[in-house]
C-alpha cells in the first residue's frame, strides 16, 4: 500500500491509501525512508490550495526522498535492498522508472544523500551564469536553495561568495557552508558584485540583489515559491543586467556522482528537524511562522515497518 498526503483545499489535507501494482519492465518499487520538505515552494501550494495535489516532488517539482528498492520489474539491473534517491515525495512507497533513481553508496548517510535533487537544480542555475574563479558572487537567501548554491559554488572553486539573509541563524549557517561573509538586508554596498543568485523567494530580496550587481552583472532566479511578483528595478536597465531563470535540473546522475565524492557532514544541517508522517499537516501550519527550519525531514520507517 502507498500512503500519501493530498491537498484538497487551501490548508486542508487528506491522507490517501492506494494499492501499488507490481513494477512493470524497467520499473522499480521503492519504500520510503526519508522525505524532505522544501518549505517555501510547498507552502505556496498549500496557500493556493490546488485541489487533489499530492504534496511532494511528484506535484511540486521540489521534494526528494531516500528509499530502499523492494521490488523490480524485468530488465532492471538494480537489486532489492539497494538505497536510492528518488523524487517520490511525501509517500510511503511508489513506482519509478529505474533510470530516474540513483543508488546511494554505503559511505553516504541518508541526510547527505537528500541533497542530490535540489543540489543539481541549484547547480544548473550556477551553470547558467557561470561565475569565474575571481568573480564576486552574491546569494540572496540562505534557505535550502541558497545554502546548496553556496555549497556548489565553494566546492567548485568559487571562493568570493557573499550572502544576503535577514535571519541571523541562517547567516551563521551560510558561513558554515563556505560563504566568506553574510549580511542582513540594507547593509551591503551597491554595484559591488558580478553575479547574483536569487534564492530568497522575496520580491524585496530580488530587488535588493539586483541593486548590488555592477555593470553587466548576471543574475539567475532559482526560487519558485515566490511570495509575490518579482519585478525589475531601475538598476536592471541602468547597469545593463541580464536575468535568467532555472528550474528542474538536467544532470541528476552526474551530480549524484559528484556529490558522492564531496559528501560533507555540513549537508546534514539542512535536514536537522525530523517529524513523523502524521505530523505533516500540523508542520505546514507551523512553518508559516518565523523562525522556521531550512527544511523538515519526514521519517517513514515506523510506517513502513508496521
Amino acid at each position: 500500500m502507498q500512503r500519501r498526503l493530498t491537498l484538497t483545499a487551501p490548508h486542508e489535507f487528506r491522507w490517501e491509501e492506494v494499492e501499488l501494482p507490481p513494477p512493470s519492465p524497467g520499473e522499480i518499487r521503492v519504500r520510503t525512508v526519508l522525505s524532505a520538505v522544501s518549505v517555501s515552494s510547498e507552502l505556496s501550494v498549500v496557500r493556493n490550495g490546488e485541489t487533489h495535489w499530492r504534496l511532494g516532488y511528484q506535484t511540486l517539482g521540489v521534494v526528494e526522498a531516500v528509499g530502499v528498492v523492494e521490488a523490480v520489474g524485468a530488465d532492471v539491473a538494480l537489486e532489492v535492498g539497494v538505497r536510492v534517491i528518488t523524487t517520490l515525495g511525501h509517500s510511503s512507497a511508489g513506482i519509478h522508472r529505474a533510470e530516474r533513481v540513483f543508488p546511494v553508496p554505503d559511505h553516504v548517510p541518508d541526510r547527505q544523500a537528500l541533497a542530490v535533487i535540489l543540489g543539481e537544480e541549484t547547480h544548473k542555475g550556477v551553470r547558467k551564469v557561470a561565475p569565474g574563479p575571481q568573480e564576486r558572487v552574491l546569494v540572496a537567501g540562505a534557505g535550502l536553495l541558497g545554502l546548496l548554491s553556496i555549497f556548489n559554488l565553494t566546492r567548485r572553486g568559487i571562493e568570493n561568495v557573499t550572502v544576503l539573509e535577514p535571519d541571523p541563524e541562517r547567516r551563521e549557517l551560510a558561513l558554515a557552508f563556505g560563504a566568506v561573509s553574510a549580511h542582513a538586508p540594507g547593509t551591503l554596498p551597491h554595484d559591488a558584485y558580478d553575479v547574483g543568485l536569487e534564492c530568497s523567494a522575496s520580491p524585496a530580496g530580488f530587488t535588493e540583489l539586483l541593486s548590488h550587481l555592477g555593470l553587466g552583472g548576471r543574475c539567475c532566479v532559482l526560487s519558485d515559491g515566490n511570495w509575490g511578483s518579482l519585478t525589475l528595478p531601475p538598476a536592471f536597465h541602468t547597469r545593463e543586467l541580464s536575468v535568467v531563470a532555472s528550474s528542474d535540473g538536467e544532470e541528476y546522475g552526474a551530480y549524484a556522482r559528484w556529490l558522492w565524492q564531496h559528501a560533507d557532514p555540513v549537508l546534514e544541517r539542512l535536514f536537522a528537524e525530523t517529524i513523523k508522517p502524521d505530523d505533516l499537516p500540523a508542520a505546514f501550519t507551523r512553518l508559516w511562522d518565523w523562525p522556521r527550519p531550512v527544511s523538515v525531514v519526514v521519517d517513514w520507517t515506523a510506517v513502513n515497518s508496521a
